[in-house]
């Protein structure tokens, strides 16, 4: 009986191991709200061709999630929130690049999922100081979810999001 316990224990403390580290590894990925409809600056819908270009947004960066710790790629970094600071709803593509940079007086961030899912993440853009930027080349239609990160924890910044088809447009 004893053997029998042991390996029931040992079976036991295996399994809720696995169960924890898949539930930390889903509650890690679940971190980012995709997809939603609501975003802390609003959801703006962006038509290829758009004037005036670039699109200026009112942004505040920062939030308690670090980026850097979810596992979206190289670049990735900064505190951001769990909903996306702005959605940009994007129809009729009408350049090969759409562009998202910031312009803002502290250090902020950028981590961008695109129409198709995939992750783009910046900290400095070269050039651009402090200011972050995200190059998405023959971007398709849909929904960009869009968050502004502070470089430092506990730090907010004020600044502007711009949206731009335009190549000549950077921080």
């Amino acid at each position: 009986m004893k053997k029998i316990g042991k390996l029931h224990l040992a079976l036991a403390l295996a399994a809720a191991v696995v169960v924890v580290g898949y539930h930390g590894e889903s509650i890690a990925q679940a971190t980012l709200q995709i997809g939603g409809d609501s975003a802390n600056y609003g959801v703006h819908n962006i038509r290829g061709g758009f004037v005036p270009d670039p699109k200026e947004i009112s942004v505040v960066s920062g939030g308690s999630l670090n980026a850097a710790s979810m596992g979206y790629g190289s670049g990735c970094t900064g505190w951001v929130t769990s909903q996306p600071d702005v959605i940009v709803k994007y129809t009729n593509p009408d350049d090969d690049l759409l562009r998202f940079f910031v312009r803002a007086s502290g250090d902020t961030t950028l981590v961008i999922n695109d129409a198709r899912g995939r992750w783009h993440c910046n900290d400095d853009a070269p050039g651009g100081g402090t200011n972050p930027m995200v190059t998405v080349s023959n971007p398709p239609r849909g929904q960009y979810d869009v968050w502004i990160g502070s470089y430092e924890r506990g730090q907010t910044v004020r600044g502007k999001l711009y949206v731009t088809e335009l190549r000549s447009e950077t921080p």
